[in-house]
């Protein structure tokens, strides 16, 4: 087999060009010399302008979005807040209005009480100062009786019985009626008894009228009892 060899020398080398190892990085298939942005195609015209057009549409339809979704949220937030608020001032106004009633209902209480003790402490006092303001109490209970010709029996306490006895006295002869001293009488009271009827003008029973018309049936008297 035959074989040979050449020896080229530098003046045979006629084209050749000093290189660097960038332009084999940057070339582009292999090729020495020619980099990826000379083989790159070129944007189209108004690529950049249409670009930065829909990231603004883009950002501004994002924005626009999460305001109406913070705007939601925060009226459904709001809202929350207001029925909260709208129970709360209900069993407040429930509240108060229950105490106000306590109140009213403490206050009625107290001012019947008042005037249950003023009353007995009038009574006491008229009994123990005028003891002759019976009289009318007796004329009334006289005229209660349907025939004022009918007799009849005048109960009163013994020492209204002697106070009244001249006072009534012809009054009484008139209508054939006597005055009889009964100590179950409390002073300042009377009944009547006759044939066809009897009368309770007790100090008790009328009392008792009184406090029933203010729906306290249950106040006692005794405190008004002169001692």
């Amino acid at each position: 087999m035959a074989s040979f060899s050449r020896i080229i020398g530098a003046a045979d080398v006629t084209d050749v060009r000093r290189f660097k190892l960038e332009e084999f990085r940057q070339g582009a298939g292999g090729v020495p010399g020619k980099s990826r942005a000379a083989t790159a195609p070129s944007a189209p015209p108004g690529y950049k302008e249409g670009l930065e057009r829909g990231l603004e549409e883009g950002f501004q339809r994002g924005a626009a979005a999460a305001q109406e979704q913070f705007n939601h949220e925060h009226g459904l937030q709001m809202q929350a807040i207001a029925d909260e608020f709208e129970r709360r001032a209900e069993r407040l106004h429930g509240a108060m209005a229950a105490a106000l009633a306590d109140v009213r209902t403490e206050v009625a209480e107290q001012t019947i009480e008042l005037a249950l003790s003023v009353a007995r402490q009038v009574i006491r006092a008229q009994l123990r100062t005028a003891p002759a303001d019976i009289e009318p109490v007796v004329r009334e209970a006289i005229g209660c009786l349907v025939d004022d010709r009918s007799s009849f029996a005048l109960h009163l306490s013994p020492d209204d019985a002697d106070l009244l006895g001249p006072i009534l006295e012809p009054m009484l002869q008139s209508r054939s009626a006597r005055i009889v001293p009964d100590p179950a009488i409390q002073t300042g009271g009377c009944r009547i008894g006759s044939q066809e009827a009897e009368i309770d003008a007790t100090l008790g029973t009328r009392w008792q009228r009184v406090v029933a018309a203010i729906g306290r049936p249950d106040a006692p008297l005794d405190e008004a009892i002169p001692a």
